[in-house]
């Protein structure tokens, strides 16, 4: 029985595929003959022996990747997400132990981690780390793949994700069997498809661009006294590839001055103070900015 059961699970597996795997585990499949017959004109019936088969549990199960698009990380960054759905495509109630995995040819991440999601598919403070999960047959979990990126890190791209394994088998093996017992039925267990383990990677990408800004200050005299003129300078520079957009420049008057009015300029052009000059503090909005952009604004103060 136990050879014939195996054969029948194989073929079923490989046919069904990433289908859920139908009639549940331990499920049993009872059946009886009849006979009706007739002897001198008599009718006569009789019924075999009573057969009743166990369904195996075929260990199946599907991750896939939720990001269609790769993260944007930046260096330093801590506790960044990447997110991952498993599915229980299996037939019966399964426990899978939960691995970080990375990619071997891609940089290392630091603190990686594995958090179950509360149910709202963002991750936040209130996801549980977890190292496993049981899922019933079809039942789904969003997890999420945690670490934090380098300070020093200068790649491109890091490959990151989960690998899933059924605790009662996972040999990585498609239909590698083993005897289970659920506390009522005996019944033989099988890797599925995927051999009962299954990897899935989403992708960090390192965003190298930056927008730089430098400020300087020079005097209208030697000393800093009364009435000395402070001109200040900020230059708005950008490092690496990309676009930035929505750029306001902003400055506050320091303390024991007073802003000269009409002093503002933008690249060497005079600013209006209306709409650019208020509560004290200057917001000068500039255009996008990508590789090799500069933009310079000055304005004066005068020391009370």
């Amino acid at each position: 029985m136990h050879f014939f059961s195996k054969i029948l699970c194989t073929i079923f597996l490989f046919s069904a595929l990433l289908a859920a795997k139908g009639v549940p585990a331990g499920t049993q499949i009872v059946n009886v003959a009849q006979l009706n017959y007739q002897v001198n004109g008599f009718d006569f019936n009789a019924t075999s022996n009573t057969l009743v088969d166990v369904v195996d549990q075929v260990l199946d199960l599907a991750l896939v990747c939720q990001s269609t698009q790769n993260i944007i990380v930046q260096n330093g960054e801590v506790k960044r997400a990447l997110p991952f759905v498993l599915e229980n495509i299996g037939n019966g109630t399964d426990n899978f132990s939960l691995t970080p995995d990375t990619n071997a040819s891609s940089p290392e991440v630091d603190n990686r981690l594995i958090f179950l999601d509360d149910g709202d598919g963002v991750f936040n403070s209130a996801d549980v780390q977890v190292n496993d999960i049981n899922l019933t047959a079809d039942q789904k979990a969003t997890l999420f793949f945690v670490s934090d990126i380098p300070a020093s890190a200068a790649w491109q791209y890091s490959h990151n994700g989960i690998e899933a394994r059924s605790t009662i088998g996972g040999s990585g093996i498609p239909g590698t069997d083993y005897n289970v017992s659920n506390g009522i039925n005996n019944y033989y267990a099988v890797d599925g498809y995927k051999g009962g383990v299954e990897s899935a990677l989403c992708t960090y990408e390192m965003n190298h661009l930056n927008l730089i800004l430098k400020k300087s200050a020079t005097l209208s005299s030697d000393r800093l006294f009364t009435g000395t003129v402070i001109h200040y300078r900020i230059e708005a520079t950008v490092k690496g590839e990309g676009t930035i957009s929505n750029i306001i420049i902003k400055d506050v008057i320091p303390s024991g001055t007073t802003y000269v009015p009409g002093s503002i300029k933008l690249d060497g052009t005079a600013v209006t103070d209306a709409g650019h000059f208020s509560a004290n503090s200057i917001a000068i909005p500039v255009n996008d900015m990508t590789k090799s952009d500069t933009h310079v604004v000055e304005f004066d103060v005068k020391v009370n």
